[in-house]
């Protein structure tokens, strides 16, 4: 039973917060089976052939940060391109890259295309059926996603977005633009991004990560993507190496203090494709800012009360704070 207000934040990100071992140890497994079953596709000639086994895990549960319920599993199946080419090989320069199938022999890719441009969709769509024809996945819930195929088991909580991709020549990758395109990206960016900032927190970053994606799910929700929030937390990390706060009421206010400057301002991509990612119009951004103010009042009174005053009173205005799944005095 807590009776200090760090055992309480203890309790609350390993028993609300964090995803459950079982679950994620089964998601795991789970997704390794698809990739299994993709692979025999591809073997059987029913899908185009892949490129190696080098494919991607990305998103938030590869990146360690997804917090509880665990709802998507993100995967790149990287294919073979056999003989296609973009139209521009410049990482970043454009939003999209069509491709342009140069080698008419090329197994299966031509079956995907409009005249000579591979179509997204249409590799999609086929991705889709096969995956529906396996009898495990006979009844699950297989649709496209815009630049995924995504499926849903019904004895699953979670849902896997597949996503083809192809690697390039100078290094980065293909995915579908939800259009009938292409455009770039590079998931590993993001990993090295986030492993690097958390090396130089001693491990100590992705918890902190997830407790404040729980605090955005209350404040902002949707309001702000769950990318861009973990790139303005690893900017805090990356800019509090060596003064870091080391309590997490500290942590809390410190992180608030950064995104209520922050938000205001527009964020570039920091993989180099997509340019800006705050796609919140600036009244919506004032608005932000407001419900951070108002949070980081509660939270200096918190503190207050931890310093001065009793632990029991600072844990129920964190109570308040992060609401009733927040652990109570003695509980």
């Amino acid at each position: 039973m807590p009776y200090t207000v760090n055992a309480c934040f203890d309790k609350f990100i390993q028993d609300t917060v964090n995803l459950v071992p079982e679950r994620t140890n089964r998601a795991r497994s789970s997704r390794d089976w698809l990739v299994s079953q993709i692979v025999n596709l591809a073997n059987q000639g029913k899908i185009p052939p892949l490129y190696g086994l080098n494919h991607i895990y990305y998103g938030s549960f590869a990146r360690n940060t997804k917090i509880r319920p665990l709802n998507d599993i993100d995967m790149m199946i990287i294919f073979n391109a056999q003989g296609c080419t973009t139209t521009d090989v410049s990482k970043g320069l454009l939003r999209e890259y069509p491709l342009s199938l140069n080698n008419p022999n090329a197994i299966c890719l031509p079956n995907y295309c409009d005249g000579t441009l591979l179509n997204s969709r249409k590799m999609i769509e086929g991705i889709k059926k096969e995956l529906a024809a396996i009898p495990t996945y006979s009844n699950a819930d297989i649709h496209r996603n815009q630049e995924a195929v995504t499926l849903k088991l019904s004895s699953y909580e979670w849902n896997f977005d597949i996503i083809p991709a192809f690697h390039t020549t100078t290094d980065f990758f293909v995915i579908p633009d939800g259009q009938g395109s292409w455009k770039g990206t590079d998931p590993r960016i993001d990993q090295d991004r986030t492993t690097s900032a958390n090396k130089y927190w001693d491990s100590k970053l992705l918890p902190i990560i997830r407790l404040m994606k729980y605090w955005k799910e209350i404040y902002w929700g949707n309001k702000v993507s769950s990318y861009l929030f973990e790139n303005l937390i690893i900017d805090w990390a990356n800019n509090n190496k060596y003064l870091r706060p080391t309590t997490c009421p500290q942590i809390v206010k410190s992180v608030l203090e950064h995104l209520q400057n922050n938000i205001m301002f527009d964020y570039n991509d920091p993989k180099g494709f997509q340019g800006n990612i705050n796609d919140t119009i600036i009244q919506d951004r004032y608005n932000l800012q407001s419900i951070v103010t108002n949070c980081l009042s509660k939270v200096n009174e918190a503190i207050w009360f931890e310093q001065y005053y009793s632990n029991e009173s600072a844990i129920n205005k964190w109570i308040e704070i992060f609401k009733d799944k927040f652990p109570g005095y003695g509980k």
